[in-house]
């Protein structure tokens, strides 16, 4: 039994810790703002969501070295901010997948719809480019940027004069806690790992993984080697969840698009005739989708049975302490 950890303790050690692992994490996130206003190149927003994930896991571990009022309000700007890249990483991960599928397709009859559901994803990415710009300029004005640089300098100073050290034992000991809490987390889904119907579950998998993963990361320079081999599993582990995620996602979506474009060919037109041109490439993209999906989850099936067998894997807190080499 793994004893719960308690966030609020405030350990002059981890906080010391912390407020270089925020500090990285802050900057990291803030650093993208240019290229996510220039709208360039799509990295630039995948690369700020995915900081501004690692600055929150970052946050929710070391929060008790905060006021309360202070940790809730940077929290909910990077939350706010997350929010709005998230949906246009999302839209941008989409066109570019039906850009391939365009690209990939030799059939002339199969091109219409693809091309269509093309432009409309085009045309929604081009509606949100306003709320990544309002969110990432609240970000730039706000008070995370503002006061958190300051208050992470001061933190660093309080700790080192109360005699704190970052190699504290307190440090260590916490990590491998947190980090047993994550990994039973992400174990208690094991039997969804032989269920490709549990859709919602699969999802809430990779989100745990993913939590594990961002946790181990923070702490990882006090498990030098020990953790790396492990988290390149977890990073394929949520690559292989990432891709059967976005099938399901599309799965559920291209009736219901279907559906859209049938109507809005039927109010345009008065019947709904010329939409039989864009069907056979919506239902190609649904079959492609089906079988993306049962590869992948194959593939998973096996990495997870194979992870389910290395002592590293299942003996994670026991490496990470020492005891197993």
């Amino acid at each position: 039994m793994i004893p719960d950890i308690e966030p609020s303790r405030c350990e002059p050690a981890l906080c010391l810790y912390g407020a270089r692992v925020l500090a990285r994490k802050l900057w990291d996130m803030l650093d993208e703002i240019p290229g996510v206003r220039e709208n360039r190149d799509p990295e630039c927003v995948h690369k700020m969501r995915v900081a501004s994930r690692r600055f929150r896991n970052a946050l929710s571990l070391f929060s008790a070295c905060f006021p309360q009022g202070e940790e809730k309000s940077w929290e909910r700007e990077a939350r706010k901010v997350a929010r709005a890249l998230g949906r246009a990483r999302d839209l941008d991960v989409q066109k570019e997948s039906v850009a391939e599928a365009l690209e990939s397709v030799g059939d002339p009859h199969l091109k219409p719809g693809i091309e269509r559901l093309l432009l409309r994803l085009t045309q929604s990415r081009e509606r949100v480019q306003e709320s990544v710009l309002k969110a990432v300029t609240a970000l730039d004005e706000g008070r995370l940027k503002g006061e958190m640089p300051e208050a992470l300098r001061a933190l660093s100073v309080e700790m080192r004069l109360k005699g704190a050290s970052e190699s504290d034992a307190v440090v260590r000991d916490h990590a491998v806690l947190l980090v047993a809490r994550r990994f039973e987390e992400l174990m208690a889904f094991d039997t969804v790992a032989d269920r490709p119907e549990r859709v919602e579950e699969l999802h809430a998998m990779r989100i745990a993984a993913k939590h594990l993963r961002y946790s181990l990361e923070n702490f990882r320079p006090l498990f030098p080697g020990s953790a790396d081999s492990f988290l390149e599993r977890l990073k394929e582990m949520q690559d292989l969840l990432g891709v059967i995620h976005d099938c399901d996602v599309w799965i559920a979506r291209l009736p219901a698009f279907m559906e859209e474009e049938r109507r809005k060919t039927l109010d345009y037109f008065g019947h709904a005739r010329p939409f039989s041109r864009l069907r056979p490439g919506i239902v190609h993209l649904q079959e492609m989708f089906r079988d993306r999906r049962a590869e992948r989850f194959s593939s998973f099936r096996k990495f997870w049975r194979d992870s389910r067998a290395l002592p590293s894997w299942v003996e994670l807190p026991s490496v990470l302490r020492g005891d197993i080499p």
